[in-house]
């Protein structure tokens, strides 16, 4: 059988900036994803889910960052493109304070922030306590006009 070629760094920079004009389009500041199709279109992180959260931040402008499980953080640099932010949390603290913290250094404070639309209610719902000023909506028809097919 013939082997796939692997996706470049550049073809995956071209899929974010994708991602990133059609955020403008419909007014997003930044794009919340969960490990699913999405996040390995964009980036090529594969990660399966668990009760620990693992979370893109995609910001309209400046570098995606990443935030995951402490135990995790070695496992999942070998993953992560280069020039992406990570963020750790530790078991005893909250994930989601990681990601407001992630969305505010981008300078996302109000607006609306598109989130995956197969994120578990959890995860949103952790992020919204923690930020609840912000406008949050699905992200499915930014990603499904850059071309994520396959998005739920």
């Amino acid at each position: 059988m013939p082997q796939a070629t692997p996706i470049s760094g550049a073809t995956y920079r071209e899929r974010i900036q994708t991602v990133r004009d059609a955020m403008k389009e419909f007014g997003l500041e930044a794009i919340v994803l969960e490990p699913g199709p999405a996040m390995q279109y964009l980036t090529g992180v594969r990660w399966g889910r668990s009760e620990r959260a693992f979370v893109l931040v995609l910001p309209l402008q400046g570098d995606l960052a990443f935030v995951v499980p402490g135990f995790e953080e070695m496992r999942a640099r070998e993953m992560i493109p280069t020039g992406a932010g990570v963020l750790i949390w530790q078991e005893d603290e909250s994930p989601y304070q990681r990601v407001v913290q992630a969305l505010r250094k981008h300078g996302v404070t109000s607006g609306r922030v598109g989130v995956d639309p197969s994120a578990r209610f959890f995860v949103l719902d952790g992020i919204r306590k923690l930020a609840p000023k912000l406008d949050y909506v699905s992200a499915r028809a930014a990603l499904r006009s850059a071309g994520a097919a396959g998005q739920p």
